[in-house]
């Protein structure tokens, strides 16, 4: 069996969500519009949708990822996330980088490095989200922050942006940034975002 970055990734945003404590919840994210807990959600109908595929990667069986309706709490993430860590071992020894698995929330089939290069940059984007917002260190492999910001490139294009779009415009970075810097700014995040006090938020 290959070993594959996403699965140290999956580890490190296990951790990142494992040490965020309830009364976070409600702080903002990077994300525009999602607190904590609401990005935890956004999360889980995500996990929950590559564990099924990357578990029949030619089955019509789907759930839908932006109709996450169960708990929300931590640990459920946490064991979501094992769980997809366990499913991406088994794909990968069943030679799914190579195989094609449907993945009709994002438009087709698609050969399963691509999907597991899907799951890098939500893994790597979100992880950041959860851990700028929450005040953690967040320091992925560099080759994964590549391969997400690869994927993006690919899947991004720029009428996709703006308002009432699913991405932010792109935010400039120093042609010396470093690579998960770059991949922030493509996915239409400032790397220097902080959330705002407490007393300034109402």
């Amino acid at each position: 069996m290959s070993s594959h970055p996403v699965l140290a990734v999956l580890d490190d945003l296990a951790r990142v969500i494992g040490a965020t404590p309830p009364e976070q919840d409600t702080a903002p994210t990077p994300c525009a519009g999602l607190d904590v807990v609401s990005l935890r959600r956004h999360l889980l109908g995500g996990i929950g949708y590559f564990t099924v595929v990357l578990a029949d990667p030619g089955g019509d069986a789907r759930p839908d990822p932006r109709n996450y309706t169960g708990p929300d709490d931590t640990g459920v993430l946490v064991a979501a996330i094992g769980e997809l860590s366990g499913a991406v071992r088994a794909a990968l020894a069943d030679g799914i980088e190579t195989a094609s698995v449907r993945v009709p929330a994002l438009g087709g089939t698609f050969r399963g490095d691509y999907v597991l290069s899907m799951l890098v940059a939500e893994a790597v984007v979100h992880g950041w989200d959860i851990a700028r917002a929450t005040g953690q260190a967040w320091d992925p492999d560099p080759a994964a922050s590549e391969q997400a910001h690869t994927l993006l490139a690919d899947q991004i294009k720029p009428e996709y942006r703006g308002e009432g779009m699913p991405f932010a415009p792109e935010v400039p970075v120093s042609v010396d940034a470093t690579a998960l810097d770059r991949l922030l700014g493509f996915a239409g995040r400032s790397p220097e975002w902080t959330p705002a006090p407490a007393t300034e938020r109402g």
